[in-house]
């Protein structure tokens, strides 16, 4: 769900990137990157021929009142219990690092625009929301509905600690809290019988 979400991101900007600047050096599969910018070996992944790399830097969980439990009957007349849905806030970094600085800062205004004129995704307005779920009907928990953006505004304090996080010094970037994904799991183990009769306190036998 995360990379179907994150998947479907990094086309849409790169599209709209490409169509906004129509410029020779701005082509499909050469704008941006979905990748972390950190190898495991702790040296930076940064590919200053492209313009921008997306990378994902931080999951919460949303929290509400009031969600419970939701009950599946199955053909035995007893029912599967499933624990209420998880939804997630992702904070994604976009990261303009094209060799030329002055192309760099362009390319930041363009993440920024298209997230102005495109803050909410869903699978009316855009049916490729999930182009990228190879079996959708076997793998359903691969699917999203609806992912909405939001820029998420950092410190220099908090910019500081997450650039020393990733190893690296600052490069121009955005960082957009996406609302929200609803991990729902669907399988259960645990079965509980239908109630087929009441018996009330203090009723006469």
């Amino acid at each position: 769900m995360i990379r179907t979400a994150l998947e479907f991101i990094r086309k849409e900007l790169e599209s709209y990137m490409v169509m906004r600047e129509q410029d020779q050096n701005y082509t499909a599969g050469n704008v941006v990157d979905l990748k972390s910018i950190v190898l495991p070996n702790g040296s930076i992944n940064i590919t200053d021929t492209t313009h921008v790399t997306v990378m994902l830097v931080g999951i919460d969980e949303e929290r509400r009142e009031g969600k419970r439990p939701c009950y599946i009957p199955t053909d035995d007349k007893q029912f599967f219990r499933l624990n209420p849905p998880v939804e997630l806030d992702l904070l994604v970094l976009f990261v303009a690092h094209n060799k030329d600085y002055q192309t760099a800062l362009r390319d930041l205004s363009d993440v920024a625009g298209f997230f102005q004129s495109n803050s909410v995704f869903d699978s009316s307005k855009y049916p490729s929301l999930n182009a990228s779920v190879s079996n959708p009907d076997e793998k359903p928990w691969q699917m999203i509905d609806r992912l909405s953006f939001m820029l998420h505004s950092l410190t220099f304090e908090q910019q500081n600690n997450l650039w020393a996080m990733l190893g690296s010094k600052y490069i121009p970037s955005l960082v957009y809290r996406v609302k929200m994904l609803t991990i729902f799991e669907t399988k259960s183990n645990e079965k509980l019988a239908a109630i087929e009769e009441l018996n009330f306190l203090g009723s006469s036998q």
